[in-house]
């Protein structure tokens, strides 16, 4: 990898992020309307692949200290540290709350989200200071963003940098190719009328389990793309038909988090060698 000068790294840093690879999550509610206050924010997923591609993988890492600040509730420091030709390992510190679920856990990721901002990572971010609201829906108990918000989302994005007079990086995520049908570009390639084109595999089942949960039974998955990576899969009730080997297409789906846990929620799918 070609070395990179101080400023260089810090700008590269500090580049937005394409809009494919934000998340976004709720604020707050308001049920009676089925609204909410939607902001973005950067997965611990796409900070660790920004410092791999900026300053190598071999020269940064991160580490985590408990903190008890507050005295209040346990908390969690992240340090990332990065190599510099001329001035050796540089760190740079933040800290947060642990969260009501999986208290540990959210803290360890919360910290190290704040922490990539001390260097320049998603601080993009807290310019985005209007009020967004979006249409939400509730799921059980909790309430989600409405998938047909996103596009909308994606724009007020782009709109906020491009009165910046900033360009967003390229796509690098997993969400990246969860590209919408109806985007320009995205045509299917004409094939002739009497030949039927074979369906394009997305997913092969790797391991499969039926768990019962709060809200009912759901089916646990592990999915291996065609380029070998393998992702967790979720998808409501109770699936027969999915086995080890299975291969699916035509799959629609979410990118969604829970805490720092990254999985795909399938909401339909065809299996290519169904019988």
């Amino acid at each position: 990898m070609e070395r990179k000068t101080t400023s260089e790294i810090q700008a590269a840093l500090a580049q937005p992020f394409a809009a494919e690879d934000l998340e976004w999550r709720l604020q707050m509610t308001f049920e009676d309307s089925m609204k909410g206050i939607a902001v973005p924010y950067v997965t611990n997923r796409a900070i660790m692949n920004r410092l791999d591609a900026v300053v190598g993988a071999d020269r940064w890492f991160n580490d985590y200290r408990p903190w008890h600040g507050s005295g209040k509730k346990d908390a969690q420091l992240c340090g990332i540290s990065i190599y510099f030709d001329d001035r050796g390992w540089v760190t740079k510190w933040d800290g947060a709350e642990d969260s009501d679920i999986e208290p540990v856990k959210g803290g360890l990721s919360d910290s190290m989200k704040r922490c990539a901002v001390q260097w320049g990572i998603g601080r993009v971010l807290y310019s985005m200071d209007e009020t967004i609201y979006v249409g939400i829906e509730k799921r059980g108990r909790s309430f989600f963003i409405r998938k047909e918000e996103r596009a909308a989302l994606d724009q007020r994005y782009l709109q906020m940098l491009q009165r910046l007079g900033l360009q967003p990086a390229a796509p690098c995520s997993a969400q990246c190719r969860l590209v919408r049908r109806d985007m320009p570009g995205t045509a299917p390639t004409p094939t002739p009328s009497n030949i039927s084109p074979l369906p394009q595999i997305e997913f092969t089942v790797a391991d499969v389990k039926t768990q019962q949960g709060l809200n009912g039974v759901s089916t646990s998955l592990v999915l291996v793309e065609p380029n070998g990576k393998r992702a967790l899969g979720f998808a409501r009730g109770e699936h027969p038909e999915l086995k080890n080997g299975t291969q699916l297409f035509n799959v629609r789906k979410t990118l969604q988090q829970q805490d720092s846990v990254v999985f795909y929620l399938l909401d339909s799918f065809e299996i290519a060698n169904a019988a």
